[in-house]
Protein backbone atom coordinates (compact mmCIF):
# COMPACT_ATOMS: atom_id res chain seq x y z
CA UNK A 1 0.00 0.00 0.00
CA UNK A 2 3.37 2.30 0.27
CA UNK A 3 2.96 3.17 -2.90
CA UNK A 4 -0.48 3.59 -3.63
CA UNK A 5 -0.59 6.22 -1.22
CA UNK A 6 2.33 7.84 -2.31
CA UNK A 7 1.01 7.84 -5.69
CA UNK A 8 -1.92 9.34 -4.05
CA UNK A 9 -0.24 12.51 -2.42
CA UNK A 10 1.50 12.55 -5.77
CA UNK A 11 -1.31 13.03 -7.67
CA UNK A 12 -3.96 14.89 -5.55
CA UNK A 13 -2.81 17.70 -6.62
CA UNK A 14 -2.64 17.87 -10.06
CA UNK A 15 -6.63 18.79 -10.12
CA UNK A 16 -6.30 20.83 -13.48
CA UNK A 17 -5.78 17.08 -15.63
CA UNK A 18 -8.66 16.37 -17.23
CA UNK A 19 -8.53 12.03 -18.10
CA UNK A 20 -11.68 11.78 -20.04
CA UNK A 21 -15.72 11.90 -20.30
CA UNK A 22 -17.53 9.82 -18.27
CA UNK A 23 -21.62 9.33 -17.59
CA UNK A 24 -20.91 11.40 -14.33
CA UNK A 25 -18.70 14.38 -16.23
CA UNK A 26 -15.45 15.27 -16.59
CA UNK A 27 -13.18 12.80 -15.30
CA UNK A 28 -9.75 14.11 -13.78
CA UNK A 29 -6.52 12.54 -13.02
CA UNK A 30 -6.94 13.49 -9.11
CA UNK A 31 -10.18 11.69 -8.97
CA UNK A 32 -8.96 8.96 -10.90
CA UNK A 33 -6.65 8.10 -8.39
CA UNK A 34 -8.87 8.24 -5.59
CA UNK A 35 -11.29 6.11 -7.14
CA UNK A 36 -8.30 3.51 -8.00
CA UNK A 37 -6.86 3.81 -4.12
CA UNK A 38 -10.53 3.84 -3.00
CA UNK A 39 -10.75 0.11 -4.69
CA UNK A 40 -7.95 -1.33 -3.94
CA UNK A 41 -8.41 -0.75 -0.44
CA UNK A 42 -12.11 -1.90 -0.69
CA UNK A 43 -10.77 -5.31 -1.90
CA UNK A 44 -7.77 -6.20 0.20
CA UNK A 45 -9.35 -5.11 3.17
CA UNK A 46 -12.09 -7.26 5.67
CA UNK A 47 -14.83 -5.76 5.58
CA UNK A 48 -14.01 -5.67 9.85
CA UNK A 49 -11.84 -3.13 8.92
CA UNK A 50 -13.93 -0.49 8.64
CA UNK A 51 -16.12 -1.00 11.50
CA UNK A 52 -14.31 0.76 13.71
CA UNK A 53 -14.52 3.75 11.38
CA UNK A 54 -18.70 3.19 10.61
CA UNK A 55 -19.20 2.94 15.06
CA UNK A 56 -16.82 6.26 14.94
CA UNK A 57 -18.38 8.29 11.87
CA UNK A 58 -22.00 6.91 12.57
CA UNK A 59 -24.10 9.91 12.47
CA UNK A 60 -22.21 11.63 9.23
CA UNK A 61 -22.78 7.89 7.26
CA UNK A 62 -26.22 7.75 8.17
CA UNK A 63 -26.52 11.27 7.45
CA UNK A 64 -24.97 10.96 3.90
CA UNK A 65 -26.80 7.59 3.31
CA UNK A 66 -30.11 9.52 3.70
CA UNK A 67 -28.65 12.72 1.69
CA UNK A 68 -27.79 10.02 -0.99
CA UNK A 69 -30.66 8.42 -1.12
CA UNK A 70 -32.60 11.91 -0.93
CA UNK A 71 -30.95 13.33 -4.05
CA UNK A 72 -31.70 10.19 -6.50
CA UNK A 73 -35.44 10.47 -5.15
CA UNK A 74 -36.42 13.94 -6.31
CA UNK A 75 -34.50 13.64 -8.86
CA UNK A 76 -37.03 10.70 -10.27
CA UNK A 77 -39.78 12.88 -9.05
CA UNK A 78 -38.38 15.59 -11.46
CA UNK A 79 -37.04 13.45 -14.14
CA UNK A 80 -33.87 13.99 -14.26
CA UNK A 81 -30.77 11.57 -13.86
CA UNK A 82 -29.56 10.14 -10.81
CA UNK A 83 -26.22 11.34 -11.29
CA UNK A 84 -25.21 13.54 -8.58
CA UNK A 85 -26.63 10.98 -6.32
CA UNK A 86 -24.20 8.32 -7.21
CA UNK A 87 -21.57 11.20 -7.45
CA UNK A 88 -22.00 11.53 -3.02
CA UNK A 89 -22.72 7.79 -2.99
CA UNK A 90 -18.73 7.35 -4.97
CA UNK A 91 -17.16 10.05 -2.55
CA UNK A 92 -18.87 8.54 1.11
CA UNK A 93 -17.25 5.31 -0.79
CA UNK A 94 -14.09 7.50 -0.64
CA UNK A 95 -14.42 8.43 2.82
CA UNK A 96 -14.99 4.74 4.21
CA UNK A 97 -12.09 3.23 2.43
CA UNK A 98 -9.40 6.29 3.63
CA UNK A 99 -10.89 5.71 7.27
CA UNK A 100 -10.57 2.07 7.16
CA UNK A 101 -6.86 2.33 5.51
CA UNK A 102 -6.08 5.17 8.05
CA UNK A 103 -6.92 3.40 11.19
CA UNK A 104 -5.30 0.52 10.33
CA UNK A 105 -2.47 2.53 9.83
CA UNK A 106 -2.86 4.75 13.02
CA UNK A 107 -3.29 0.99 14.71
CA UNK A 108 -0.09 -0.03 13.68
CA UNK A 109 -0.82 -3.01 11.27
CA UNK A 110 0.97 -1.42 7.84
CA UNK A 111 4.29 -0.08 9.30
CA UNK A 112 5.43 0.59 5.50
CA UNK A 113 2.31 2.86 4.61
CA UNK A 114 3.13 4.95 7.94
CA UNK A 115 6.96 5.50 6.65
CA UNK A 116 5.18 6.30 3.06
CA UNK A 117 2.57 9.27 4.73
CA UNK A 118 5.63 10.23 6.49
CA UNK A 119 6.81 11.39 3.09
CA UNK A 120 3.40 12.39 1.71
CA UNK A 121 4.07 16.68 1.92
CA UNK A 122 7.23 15.90 0.16
CA UNK A 123 5.58 13.98 -2.63
CA UNK A 124 2.45 16.12 -2.81
CA UNK A 125 4.62 19.81 -3.07
CA UNK A 126 7.32 17.93 -5.15
CA UNK A 127 4.55 16.73 -7.77
CA UNK A 128 2.88 20.31 -7.23
CA UNK A 129 6.14 21.98 -8.74
CA UNK A 130 6.71 19.65 -11.62
CA UNK A 131 3.11 19.65 -12.64
CA UNK A 132 2.90 23.47 -12.04
CA UNK A 133 6.40 23.98 -14.22
CA UNK A 134 5.35 21.85 -16.82
CA UNK A 135 1.69 23.84 -16.82
CA UNK A 136 2.81 27.14 -16.90
CA UNK A 137 5.70 25.92 -20.05
CA UNK A 138 2.74 25.17 -21.98
CA UNK A 139 0.89 28.28 -21.87
CA UNK A 140 3.39 30.79 -21.72
CA UNK A 141 3.26 31.98 -18.13
CA UNK A 142 6.18 33.96 -17.23
CA UNK A 143 5.38 33.78 -12.92
CA UNK A 144 8.32 35.73 -12.08
CA UNK A 145 7.20 39.10 -14.44
CA UNK A 146 3.52 38.19 -13.41
CA UNK A 147 4.94 38.71 -9.51
CA UNK A 148 7.01 41.42 -10.25
CA UNK A 149 3.73 42.96 -11.63
CA UNK A 150 1.34 41.68 -8.97
CA UNK A 151 4.07 42.88 -6.25
CA UNK A 152 4.23 46.26 -8.13
CA UNK A 153 0.70 46.84 -8.17
CA UNK A 154 -0.02 45.12 -4.90
CA UNK A 155 -2.67 43.55 -7.13
CA UNK A 156 -3.50 40.11 -5.98
CA UNK A 157 -6.01 39.76 -8.70
CA UNK A 158 -2.91 39.92 -11.42
CA UNK A 159 -1.06 37.09 -10.19
CA UNK A 160 -4.26 34.82 -9.61
CA UNK A 161 -5.44 35.20 -13.08
CA UNK A 162 -2.32 35.50 -15.03
CA UNK A 163 -0.65 32.93 -13.20
CA UNK A 164 -2.98 30.35 -11.65
CA UNK A 165 -5.90 30.66 -13.92
CA UNK A 166 -3.71 30.78 -17.34
CA UNK A 167 -1.43 27.94 -16.19
CA UNK A 168 -4.54 25.78 -15.97
CA UNK A 169 -6.26 25.92 -19.23
CA UNK A 170 -5.64 23.48 -21.83
CA UNK A 171 -5.27 20.34 -20.29
CA UNK A 172 -8.76 18.84 -21.30
CA UNK A 173 -11.21 20.79 -18.14
CA UNK A 174 -13.74 23.29 -19.76
CA UNK A 175 -13.26 27.20 -19.22
CA UNK A 176 -15.71 27.67 -16.71
CA UNK A 177 -14.09 24.85 -14.58
CA UNK A 178 -10.66 26.41 -14.63
CA UNK A 179 -12.09 30.06 -13.84
CA UNK A 180 -13.90 28.55 -11.13
CA UNK A 181 -10.97 28.77 -8.43
CA UNK A 182 -9.38 25.54 -8.81
CA UNK A 183 -6.49 26.39 -6.29
CA UNK A 184 -8.35 26.36 -3.65
CA UNK A 185 -8.49 22.32 -3.72
CA UNK A 186 -5.01 22.48 -5.41
CA UNK A 187 -3.32 23.85 -2.31
CA UNK A 188 -5.61 22.53 0.08
CA UNK A 189 -3.99 19.04 -0.76
CA UNK A 190 -0.93 20.66 0.38
CA UNK A 191 -2.38 21.60 3.88
CA UNK A 192 -3.59 17.94 3.84
CA UNK A 193 -0.60 16.13 2.88
CA UNK A 194 1.09 18.66 6.11
CA UNK A 195 -1.37 17.64 8.25
CA UNK A 196 -1.11 13.62 7.24
CA UNK A 197 2.77 14.03 7.51
CA UNK A 198 3.35 15.76 11.20
CA UNK A 199 0.94 12.98 12.43
CA UNK A 200 2.63 10.76 11.18
CA UNK A 201 5.63 11.66 11.76
CA UNK A 202 4.92 11.61 15.99
CA UNK A 203 3.44 7.93 15.63
CA UNK A 204 5.21 4.80 15.40
CA UNK A 205 8.77 4.16 15.60
CA UNK A 206 11.50 7.21 15.67
CA UNK A 207 11.91 8.84 12.65
CA UNK A 208 15.12 8.38 11.16
CA UNK A 209 17.30 11.97 10.23
CA UNK A 210 16.54 11.11 6.67
CA UNK A 211 13.02 11.08 7.17
CA UNK A 212 13.10 14.69 9.41
CA UNK A 213 15.12 16.37 7.04
CA UNK A 214 13.61 15.28 4.46
CA UNK A 215 10.13 16.50 6.29
CA UNK A 216 11.27 19.72 7.24
CA UNK A 217 12.27 20.87 4.15
CA UNK A 218 8.93 19.77 2.39
CA UNK A 219 7.14 21.73 5.22
CA UNK A 220 9.23 24.57 4.19
CA UNK A 221 8.19 24.17 0.74
CA UNK A 222 4.51 23.88 1.67
CA UNK A 223 4.81 26.76 4.11
CA UNK A 224 5.45 28.90 0.69
CA UNK A 225 3.10 27.10 -1.55
CA UNK A 226 0.53 28.06 0.93
CA UNK A 227 1.48 31.53 1.30
CA UNK A 228 1.65 31.76 -2.70
CA UNK A 229 -1.78 30.47 -2.75
CA UNK A 230 -3.45 33.28 -1.96
CA UNK A 231 -6.68 31.24 -1.40
CA UNK A 232 -8.75 32.74 1.63
CA UNK A 233 -10.60 29.90 2.79
CA UNK A 234 -6.91 27.65 2.83
CA UNK A 235 -5.51 29.92 4.67
CA UNK A 236 -8.31 30.55 7.12
CA UNK A 237 -7.94 26.41 7.88
CA UNK A 238 -4.40 26.60 8.12
CA UNK A 239 -4.56 28.84 10.64
CA UNK A 240 -6.38 26.58 12.86
CA UNK A 241 -3.67 24.46 12.75
CA UNK A 242 -0.89 26.52 14.94
CA UNK A 243 -3.85 27.45 17.02
CA UNK A 244 -4.82 24.83 18.14
CA UNK A 245 -1.50 23.60 19.02
CA UNK A 246 -0.77 26.99 21.52
CA UNK A 247 -3.95 26.68 23.03
CA UNK A 248 -3.28 22.98 23.78
CA UNK A 249 0.32 23.60 25.38
CA UNK A 250 -1.15 26.87 27.08
CA UNK A 251 -3.73 24.93 28.69
CA UNK A 252 -1.36 21.71 29.42
CA UNK A 253 1.24 24.34 31.08
CA UNK A 254 4.09 23.20 28.37
CA UNK A 255 4.74 26.29 26.54
CA UNK A 256 8.49 25.90 26.38
CA UNK A 257 11.42 28.13 25.74
CA UNK A 258 11.61 26.37 22.28
CA UNK A 259 8.34 26.86 21.70
CA UNK A 260 8.24 30.55 22.80
CA UNK A 261 11.02 31.22 20.64
CA UNK A 262 9.02 29.50 17.21
CA UNK A 263 6.21 31.68 17.91
CA UNK A 264 8.27 34.50 18.01
CA UNK A 265 10.23 33.79 15.35
CA UNK A 266 6.87 33.28 13.44
CA UNK A 267 5.19 36.20 14.11
CA UNK A 268 8.93 38.39 13.28
CA UNK A 269 8.92 36.43 10.19
CA UNK A 270 5.14 37.43 9.51
CA UNK A 271 6.07 40.46 10.15
CA UNK A 272 8.54 40.70 7.60
CA UNK A 273 6.25 39.33 5.22
CA UNK A 274 3.45 41.70 5.49
CA UNK A 275 6.41 44.54 5.46
CA UNK A 276 7.36 43.38 2.17
CA UNK A 277 5.05 43.50 -1.39
CA UNK A 278 4.17 40.31 -1.06
CA UNK A 279 2.38 41.33 2.46
CA UNK A 280 0.83 44.22 0.39
CA UNK A 281 -0.71 41.45 -2.09
CA UNK A 282 -1.99 39.22 0.83
CA UNK A 283 -3.40 42.10 3.00
CA UNK A 284 -5.08 43.61 -0.26
CA UNK A 285 -6.37 40.37 -1.00
CA UNK A 286 -8.61 39.36 2.56
CA UNK A 287 -8.94 43.03 2.91
CA UNK A 288 -9.46 45.77 0.26
CA UNK A 289 -10.17 42.67 -2.55
CA UNK A 290 -14.00 43.00 -1.73
CA UNK A 291 -14.76 41.86 -5.21
CA UNK A 292 -15.44 38.24 -3.67
CA UNK A 293 -17.08 39.00 -0.78
CA UNK A 294 -19.52 40.92 -3.13
CA UNK A 295 -19.74 38.62 -5.28
CA UNK A 296 -20.64 36.01 -2.54
CA UNK A 297 -23.24 38.02 -1.01
CA UNK A 298 -25.17 38.97 -4.19
CA UNK A 299 -24.75 35.15 -4.64
CA UNK A 300 -26.65 34.35 -1.56
CA UNK A 301 -29.35 37.31 -2.00
CA UNK A 302 -30.28 35.32 -5.02
CA UNK A 303 -30.30 31.86 -3.35
CA UNK A 304 -32.12 33.27 -0.38
CA UNK A 305 -34.60 34.96 -3.35
CA UNK A 306 -35.23 31.30 -4.91
CA UNK A 307 -35.72 29.06 -1.79
CA UNK A 308 -39.69 29.66 -1.58
CA UNK A 309 -39.43 28.53 -5.04
CA UNK A 310 -37.10 24.94 -4.99
CA UNK A 311 -37.61 24.06 -0.92
CA UNK A 312 -39.40 21.47 -1.65
CA UNK A 313 -37.97 19.18 -4.69
CA UNK A 314 -35.09 21.36 -5.72
CA UNK A 315 -34.39 22.06 -9.14
CA UNK A 316 -32.79 25.29 -8.98
CA UNK A 317 -29.23 24.84 -11.00
CA UNK A 318 -26.45 26.52 -8.79
CA UNK A 319 -23.83 26.37 -11.40
CA UNK A 320 -22.37 29.65 -12.07
CA UNK A 321 -25.06 31.51 -9.40
CA UNK A 322 -23.68 29.14 -6.08
CA UNK A 323 -23.95 30.52 -2.92
CA UNK A 324 -20.72 28.27 -1.78
CA UNK A 325 -22.72 26.74 0.79
CA UNK A 326 -22.85 23.22 1.25
CA UNK A 327 -26.47 23.38 2.95
CA UNK A 328 -28.39 26.20 1.40
CA UNK A 329 -26.82 24.69 -2.56
CA UNK A 330 -28.00 21.14 -1.81
CA UNK A 331 -31.65 22.82 -0.71
CA UNK A 332 -31.71 24.68 -3.89
CA UNK A 333 -30.88 21.92 -6.10
CA UNK A 334 -32.22 18.85 -4.53
CA UNK A 335 -34.90 20.32 -1.34
CA UNK A 336 -35.24 19.78 2.22
CA UNK A 337 -35.08 16.38 2.13
CA UNK A 338 -31.25 16.12 1.00
CA UNK A 339 -30.65 19.61 2.92
CA UNK A 340 -31.92 18.71 6.09
CA UNK A 341 -28.94 15.39 6.49
CA UNK A 342 -26.55 17.77 4.68
CA UNK A 343 -27.18 20.21 7.56
CA UNK A 344 -26.72 17.42 10.00
CA UNK A 345 -23.17 16.55 8.67
CA UNK A 346 -22.11 19.68 8.45
CA UNK A 347 -23.45 20.07 12.72
CA UNK A 348 -21.56 16.22 13.32
CA UNK A 349 -18.34 17.92 11.69
CA UNK A 350 -18.96 21.20 14.22
CA UNK A 351 -19.66 19.23 16.95
CA UNK A 352 -16.83 16.82 16.51
CA UNK A 353 -14.22 19.58 16.44
CA UNK A 354 -15.54 21.61 19.21
CA UNK A 355 -15.29 18.30 21.24
CA UNK A 356 -12.08 17.59 20.25
CA UNK A 357 -10.83 20.76 20.49
CA UNK A 358 -11.85 21.21 24.21
CA UNK A 359 -10.21 17.75 24.96
CA UNK A 360 -6.97 18.45 23.01
CA UNK A 361 -4.93 19.13 25.97
CA UNK A 362 -5.83 15.75 27.75
CA UNK A 363 -4.74 14.15 24.40
CA UNK A 364 -1.69 13.05 22.40
CA UNK A 365 -0.07 15.86 20.68
CA UNK A 366 0.21 13.67 17.57
CA UNK A 367 -3.91 14.20 17.45
CA UNK A 368 -2.92 17.85 16.94
CA UNK A 369 -3.02 17.67 13.05
CA UNK A 370 -5.84 15.43 12.92
CA UNK A 371 -8.45 17.24 14.82
CA UNK A 372 -6.71 20.32 12.63
CA UNK A 373 -7.85 18.16 9.61
CA UNK A 374 -11.39 18.85 10.49
CA UNK A 375 -11.13 23.01 9.48
CA UNK A 376 -10.46 21.88 5.88
CA UNK A 377 -13.96 20.10 4.97
CA UNK A 378 -15.65 22.82 7.83
CA UNK A 379 -13.82 25.90 6.16
CA UNK A 380 -14.93 24.40 2.66
CA UNK A 381 -18.01 23.36 3.35
CA UNK A 382 -19.37 27.35 3.23
CA UNK A 383 -16.78 28.84 0.83
CA UNK A 384 -16.77 26.03 -1.75
CA UNK A 385 -17.88 27.29 -5.29
CA UNK A 386 -20.88 24.53 -6.41
CA UNK A 387 -21.71 24.38 -2.90
CA UNK A 388 -20.64 20.74 -2.22
CA UNK A 389 -17.48 18.71 -0.08
CA UNK A 390 -15.12 18.72 -2.41
CA UNK A 391 -13.31 15.56 -3.54
CA UNK A 392 -10.02 16.19 -1.10
CA UNK A 393 -12.07 17.34 1.48
CA UNK A 394 -13.71 13.73 1.51
CA UNK A 395 -9.77 11.87 1.96
CA UNK A 396 -9.27 14.99 4.98
CA UNK A 397 -12.79 13.66 6.48
CA UNK A 398 -11.48 9.85 5.88
CA UNK A 399 -8.16 10.68 7.39
CA UNK A 400 -9.46 12.13 10.33
CA UNK A 401 -12.39 9.19 11.02
CA UNK A 402 -9.72 6.46 10.74
CA UNK A 403 -7.40 7.71 13.18
CA UNK A 404 -9.97 9.31 15.72
CA UNK A 405 -11.90 5.78 15.73
CA UNK A 406 -7.92 3.83 16.17
CA UNK A 407 -7.68 6.22 18.94
CA UNK A 408 -10.98 5.25 20.61
CA UNK A 409 -10.26 1.62 20.07
CA UNK A 410 -6.82 1.89 22.13
CA UNK A 411 -8.69 3.99 24.89
CA UNK A 412 -11.15 1.45 25.29
CA UNK A 413 -8.45 -1.23 25.22
CA UNK A 414 -6.65 0.70 28.00
CA UNK A 415 -9.75 0.95 30.52
CA UNK A 416 -9.84 -2.37 31.98
CA UNK A 417 -6.27 -2.31 32.80
CA UNK A 418 -6.78 0.97 34.47
CA UNK A 419 -9.86 -0.14 36.55
CA UNK A 420 -7.69 -3.32 37.51
CA UNK A 421 -5.33 -0.71 38.76
CA UNK A 422 -7.83 1.64 40.76
CA UNK A 423 -9.04 -1.91 42.36
CA UNK A 424 -5.85 -2.84 43.31
CA UNK A 425 -5.06 0.40 44.85
CA UNK A 426 -7.80 0.74 46.76
CA UNK A 427 -7.65 -2.73 48.57
CA UNK A 428 -10.04 -4.12 46.36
Amino acid sequence: MRLLVLLLFALLPLQWFGVAATPLGQGRLHQIVMIGFALAVLTRYRPSTYAPVLRAARVFVIASLYMVAAIVAVAAYRGSGPEDGIRQAIYLMIFLAMGGFFCRVARGFEPRALNALRLAVAVTCVSLLVGFSLAMAVNGVNPAAVFAESIAAADPEIFQKEVFKSAFAGFGLDEEMVKGNLRHEIFGCVLLSMLVSTWAMRVGRVPSQAQVRVYRAAMVLGVVWMTISLSRSILIAAAVWPLLAVLRSSRRGELSTRQVAILFGSAAAVGVVLASGLGAVLVNRFVSDTTGYEARAENYGGAFAAIPDHWLVGGFGTAGVSSHNFVVDTLLRDGIFAAVPAAVMVLTLLVVFALMAMRLHRLPAALVPVVAALALPLVRAGTSGGGLIPPVEWVALGFTAGVLAAWRLSERASEPAEQKRSLAGAGV
